[in-house]
């Protein structure tokens, strides 16, 4: 279980350079800067390419590793005990598959804030030992794909949702079972607060609708079906929002 003890070892490490996080992230990339400075015969856009491509790996890096750190500096040490504990956790397989899940995907994430909250869950589930469950995939899954607008939107969508019916949906199993569309929330009487260009809510529902978080009408007689700008909320879809919310990282 080499990746347990891997991911065990990284943690420790990061735990105890807590402080020196960005001069070890810096250092541990230098071999790639070193390799674009010294190749002579490759042209200059494809060099700068190369050090772009560094750039945002490192920034990935940063905001994970920080975040990461961060989440497990609260009430948490690897002593014997613990390591004990996590030891006992990652010999199932898919323990260690669910926690590597988190960290490729917060490295790999389009925006920068959805890597730093992917950081913080990886910390939250190495403290708790959850298990993987339908949920935490759609939820990693959904913060990989989103960029910094996505993120904005898919918030100024549901807190204006709470905001034009002026209670707390969530607790109504009808709320789940109605369906939405962008022409009624930009219609005449529409949702005056949301400060979204409908064009840009679009793209995030449809991005949100393959990755789970929302979902869409069966179709057929009242129902716009999946058609462009039509959703419906589901559990993964308040789920999605709390941890975001959680870590007050938007």
């Amino acid at each position: 279980m080499n990746n347990r003890n891997e991911i065990i070892k990284f943690t420790k490490e990061v735990l105890s350079n807590i402080g020196d996080i960005d001069d070890l992230i810096d250092k541990s990339l230098e071999p790639i800067k070193d390799y674009t400075d010294t190749i002579g015969d490759i042209a200059t856009p494809i060099k700068s390419i190369i050090s772009i491509v560094s750039l945002r790996r490192k920034i990935a890096l940063k905001s994970f590793i920080k975040n990461y750190a961060n989440s497990l500096t609260k009430d948490f040490k690897i002593d014997p005990k613990e390591t004990e504990k996590l030891y006992n956790y990652f010999n199932k397989p898919k323990n260690v598959q669910f926690v590597a899940e988190i960290i490729e995907n917060g490295i790999l994430a389009r925006s920068v804030k959805c890597s730093a909250i992917l950081g913080v869950i990886a910390g939250d589930v190495l403290k708790t030992k959850k298990e993987l469950n339908d949920k935490d995939l759609v939820i990693i899954s959904s913060l990989k794909e989103m960029t910094d607008i996505d993120l904005n939107n898919f918030v100024e969508l549901v807190e204006n949702i709470q905001s034009v019916y002026a209670e707390d949906l969530w607790t109504k199993k009808t709320f789940f079972e109605t369906e939405f569309h962008t022409f009624t929330i930009y219609g005449t009487e529409g949702w005056s607060p949301i400060k979204v260009e409908r064009r840009s809510l679009e793209l995030t529902i449809e991005k949100l609708k393959r990755t789970g978080a929302l979902t869409s009408g069966s179709g057929g007689i009242g129902s716009h079906g999946n058609v462009v700008g039509s959703f419906m909320f589901y559990e993964f879809t308040k789920e999605l929002y709390e941890v975001i919310k959680k870590t007050g990282i938007e």
